[in-house]
């Protein structure tokens, strides 16, 4: 499938999206929206995919919205988008990538090597781990512009930071740099910046080798068990723990333990 604002990648089991408009950095506009909603349902569909990591090329993880007023931006000059045309955007494209993203049974990264603004901090939040460089700094900038977030800032950020944190980034559109990011629970790792690539790739690698069926389960429970009380929740894991129990992968997990090797997962 070829593409004109992201790059999709595909490599030992490992999927890297990077939005790839490094001189506006990495801002969406509609056309970015389309072909990350088409990226990442080819990423979805292809079972030799293991781990999805999401980034942007050059400075920028993703600056938001494109308002620059060209004709690549999502305004024309002072032609602004009517309400009922930027919400189906955004109910078309952006949040099917976002609920898509944040629904994939695979585990997923943010390599975030600059700003998360807006929308971009909405990927980011995504994603189940999120890994940075000093340059990282994220900001819920909707009420600089005077509107509310549609893209589950929100909905996404309190379940990272905890409501009341949550209510001050949002209402105070403040940003927050990358040790701050760290402190809070943004990031889950803060690497130097030239160590970025190989320290969120050295993740990925890992999660590619680990078990596939034992992931996925355990992924589901993890966000399942925020809506569940804990009998259910507890139900729902011996559940998944029977159906692991009788998976190749277990079998083969128990034959490394004895043999005191490395085992090899196949999702089987």
């Amino acid at each position: 499938m070829d593409f004109t604002t992201i790059i999709l990648k595909k490599e030992a089991g490992i999927a890297t999206m990077t939005l790839n408009r490094p001189q506006r950095l990495n801002a969406v506009n509609p056309v970015v929206h389309r072909e990350m909603l088409q990226g990442l349902m080819d990423v979805k569909n292809d079972s030799s995919v293991r781990v999805f990591v999401l980034t942007g090329a050059g400075r920028g993880f993703c600056a938001g919205g494109d308002f620059k007023g060209d004709k690549d931006s999502l305004i024309k000059g002072e032609e602004w988008l009517k309400p009922n045309q930027f919400l189906n955007l955004y109910r078309s494209q952006i949040q099917p990538f976002i609920m898509g993203l944040q629904a994939l049974d695979i585990p997923t990264i943010a390599m975030v090597n600059g700003p998360a603004f807006g929308v971009g901090f909405d990927f980011a939040l995504a994603c189940d781990m999120r890994v940075g460089s000093p340059n990282a700094r994220f900001c819920a900038a909707w009420t600089r512009r005077a509107i509310t977030t549609a893209g589950g800032t929100t909905w996404l950020l309190p379940r990272v930071v905890g409501v009341p944190k949550a209510a001050e980034l949002i209402f105070f559109a403040r940003e927050v740099k990358a040790e701050e990011a760290e402190r809070l629970g943004i990031l889950n790792k803060l690497v130097p910046a030239e160590k970025l690539e190989e320290e969120t790739m050295a993740w990925a690698s890992e999660l590619a080798k680990g078990p596939p069926i034992a992931l996925k389960l355990s992924k589901m429970n993890l966000y399942r068990g925020l809506e569940l009380d804990l009998p259910a929740a507890l139900d729902l894991l011996c559940t998944s723990q029977g159906i692991a129990l009788t998976t190749e992968d277990h079998k083969e997990s128990v034959r490394a333990f004895r043999e005191k090797r490395e085992a090899i997962f196949r999702g089987e």
